[in-house]
């Protein structure tokens, strides 16, 4: 293979891997947008203006500028726009991946891209990391730039830090980053007998003080910097700041990228090279501590990571490299538009939200904090949470966690601190509570009615509040496919298949609607159409209930590995 066929391979899987379906509950994005919005209309609010519990609480402003730049993206293409910029944004970070190993063969080269990649597409999101991601990978670059012999990429760095801090606050591992190889250069001169290189120390200085150049000067920087060194009750909730495990996605391919760093900075310390086993140990260590590390921090292990493959096995990477670009080429032409579909949309309920925001001014609504960013951009300050995604503002307030949970959980005291806090309203996310005890106890409860239901979610109120709260009709996929299931009962098949045939009209990566024509089909013994339906179905929700038994039904019990390659062909 030239050398571009391998680029091109390498392009058109990270290109498939950006588009990897977006799990809906994941809603930060939409506060994101919230918080865009109220910048456009108000400028830069530094108080809290979304919760009733945390009302004029100042509100840490970390990732300001993204929200800012956000916004008008989404105003001008939608979610389209922003999957879309993630993806540019995946792939401008991977072109820097790949000039930092281009002196390495083709066949290494490709593999530590796709590596990288790999690490990354598991942290793939509508967040302000996506873009840390690639800011990431350039800072490295100017580092390693600097390293080789081109001390004048220094002098980017502070202006870069002013913009990366802003955006998101993983611009902090950039200074240490810097630090490290401030450090690691100064102890190399001192081994070699020569004097220290001052123009490390000064951009370390001048990037660090760059870090106050925001909103709100040193609270921004000592805020997320607590957070991460002493005990926050919010610690034990957030996954992404807990240690990986080897079953944590991206996890192994941190620790194989880990171990090729090690091994590497080994061979530079012998050579008298110090920098990379202090950037690899201290970076390792790091990685090992948090899930959120091991996206942020692998491309710092990229430089020296020794990867050395026997010529026989440089062709079988080149077939390997075929296949898989054949493989994301199906995939992007025929599974991935349109791309806004991509983000799953009955994981959070479209009707509940509009409903709600019809809501009297300043309503009191508890929800789920994850869905709650869906909720802050519907209700555009005009309603009031208990408590959302941007739970920044409360990391210091253990008490407030308790009750949260209290409440959730429908523990004995749910319905008390409801009244505690004077709740007007409860929205239930069906796929994110719907085994808690709240629910049942809101029923039978004399001050609470539900207004509204569906299959995604249920939507309470006080009782005298009943009469403010108007029906709106469910989004179209969703009433075609719930239509499906009393025609299917009656034995109306055909009827029942041109409903869930409907459903994916509104919506065609609605994977349930695919499952259940799948099992229709099955059923009629029309296995090519079963296959297809089931494949699209696992390709957009690859957890979806009954999956695994689905295929089993219909003779394919391959495992699911070596399966997953295949569900773009068997789509067509």
């Amino acid at each position: 293979m030239s050398k571009w066929l391998w680029w091109l391979s390498a392009g058109l899987l990270i290109l498939n891997w950006s588009l990897a379906p977006i799990v809906g509950t994941e809603t930060d994005i939409w506060w994101h947008l919230a918080a865009g919005q109220r910048f456009w209309q108000h400028g830069l609010e530094l108080t809290d203006p979304y919760s009733f519990t945390e009302a004029n609480h100042p509100w840490t402003r970390i990732d300001w500028l993204f929200q800012a730049l956000a916004f008008p993206v989404f105003q001008q293409g939608g979610l389209s726009a922003l999957i879309f910029m993630r993806s540019i944004a995946l792939l401008g970070g991977a072109a820097m991946v790949a000039f930092l190993v281009q002196r390495r063969g083709r066949a290494e080269a490709w593999l530590l891209v796709l590596l990288v990649a790999s690490i990354w597409t598991h942290s793939i999101s509508l967040r302000p990391a996506s873009l840390s991601l690639v800011l990431t990978t350039l800072w490295v670059l100017l580092l390693e730039l600097a390293r080789r012999g081109r001390p004048s990429a220094l002098w980017c760095l502070p202006p870069l830090m002013v913009f990366w801090f802003n955006l998101h606050v993983a611009s902090l591992a950039g200074i240490l980053l810097l630090g490290l190889y401030s450090l690691g250069n100064a102890l190399e001169r001192l081994r070699a007998g020569q004097r220290p290189d001052w123009k490390w120390w000064i951009s370390l200085g001048l990037s660090s003080l760059a870090t106050l150049i925001n909103p709100q000067g040193w609270k921004t920087v000592y805020y997320p910097i607590h957070f991460l060194l002493f005990k926050s009750p919010w610690r034990d909730v957030i996954l992404e700041v807990q240690p990986p495990v080897w079953g944590t996605p991206g996890a192994w391919q941190s620790r194989l990228l880990l171990a090729l760093s090690l091994v590497g900075a080994v061979d530079c310390w012998r050579k008298r090279e110090l920098t990379p086993l202090l950037v690899t140990l201290v970076m390792g260590f790091l990685m090992n501590q948090a899930v959120r590390h091991q996206f942020q921090l692998c491309v710092a292990l990229v430089p020296w990571a020794v990867l050395r493959l026997p010529g026989s096995f440089r062709a079988v990477t080149g077939v390997l490299a075929f296949l898989l670009s054949l493989q994301s080429l199906t995939a992007l032409v025929v599974l991935q538009f349109p791309l806004s579909g991509l983000v799953r949309r009955e994981s959070f309920s479209e009707r509940l939200a509009a409903q709600t925001a019809q809501g009297p001014v300043g309503l009191r609504v508890f929800t789920d904090m994850n869905a709650g960013g869906y909720f802050l951009y519907h209700f555009d300050g005009r309603q009031k949470v208990f408590v959302d995604s941007r739970t920044d503002q409360v990391y210091l307030q253990p008490n407030f966690l308790a009750a949260y949970f209290e409440i959730w959980l429908g523990r004995p005291h749910a319905l008390k601190l409801l009244d505690d806090y004077q709740v007007q309203a409860v929205v239930n996310n069906r796929l994110a509570s719907n085994d808690s005890p709240l629910w049942s106890q809101l029923k039978q409860s004399g001050g609470w009615v539900c207004v509204s239901s569906d299959m995604i979610g249920e939507l309470y109120v006080r009782k005298e509040l009943a009469g403010q709260f108007v029906d709106t009709p469910m989004p179209d996929y969703l009433r075609a496919f719930l239509a499906a299931f009393p025609l299917e009962a009656r034995g109306q098949l055909s009827e029942a298949e041109a409903s869930w045939q409907q459903s994916l009209q509104d919506y065609p990566q609605f994977a349930s609607a695919h499952q259940w024509l799948a099992r229709l089909w099955t059923a009629q013994g029309r296995r090519r159409e079963a296959r297809r339906a089931l494949a699209r179905a696992e390709f957009y929700h690859a957890e979806n209930i009954g999956l695994e038994e689905d295929w089993r039904r219909l003779g394919i019990t391959w495992p699911r590995w070596l399966r997953s390659y295949f569900l773009p062909f068997w789509a067509i």
